[in-house]
């Protein structure tokens, strides 16, 4: 998942920013978001220092503030030293500052040209998210479910659980942002999953390291995400001994 920021202080330059994403999000199978959308840098690093998800973030250079855009770039990179930064703005001779400060910017857009600057920032997000896709194969993160005609990909870390669903041959993805039905099994899953996960009963299976509390008594798990889920009596032992290896 990756969490998209935008920082810019005209109203007006800001909204078409937001109908931007949003039509990309709403358009494309996705598990970025639209996370904050803020008209000054300490709007931003208010709710930056709220997340550990790793960001996109457009950022305008002039921002009428204490800090232009290159120098709240600087603040990001202490919280997501990884995160993809995009500099929109009217000062296309700035772009040389970007390398100056050591931000690591993704890219530079002209704001100006307005008839390209949708599809810019659409490209910037297909390009951070395949980045990220990247990053997550190369650790044995990345999930790729198929939905429909394409792949939503998931970050292995970011899932709670996964557990059945009423309607056969669907099963829900629990996340500590919320929860997606789709098709498929669990077996099916099981099988790609990395070792942090374990199925502690025909119907759930979690990722021990969101596991928050275990009660031998009760045989039940509570995660991180106040989310209780019941161990079958045959895998209570095997549990026990995964837990500790976690």
């Amino acid at each position: 998942m990756i969490h998209i920021y935008l920082c810019e202080d005209d109203n007006r330059q800001l909204t078409r920013w937001k109908n931007t994403v949003e039509k990309y999000l709403l358009m494309n199978s996705t598990e970025s978001q639209l996370y904050c959308a803020a008209s000054s840098p300490a709007e931003l690093l208010s709710i930056r220092k709220k997340s550990t998800v790793i960001g996109l973030y457009f950022l305008d250079i002039d921002l009428q503030s204490d800090k232009n855009g290159i120098e709240l770039a600087q603040e990001i990179r202490k919280y997501d030293p990884r995160g993809y930064i995009v500099f929109v703005t009217t000062h296309s001779e700035m772009a040389v500052l970007t390398f100056r400060y050591k931000v690591e910017a993704m890219d530079f857009i002209v704001k100006d040209e307005i008839k390209t600057l949708p599809d810019r920032i659409c490209d910037c997000i297909k390009n951070a998210e395949n980045n990220y896709k990247t990053q997550l194969n190369a650790s044995n993160r990345l999930l790729s479910v198929k939905v429909d005609k394409t792949s939503l990909i998931f970050d292995q870390d970011d899932i709670v659980a996964i557990t059945t669903c009423e309607e056969n041959h669907k099963i829900m993805i629990h996340t500590k942002n919320g929860v997606r039905q789709m098709a498929g099994s669990l077996k099916e899953l099981n099988a790609i999953l990395n070792s942090t996960f374990f199925q502690c009963s025909r119907s759930v299976i979690v990722n021990l390291r969101h596991v928050l509390k275990y009660s031998k008594e009760d045989a039940v798990l509570t995660m991180d995400n106040k989310e209780t889920y019941n161990v079958s009596i045959r895998m209570m032992g095997k549990l026990q001994k995964a837990l500790k290896q976690i």
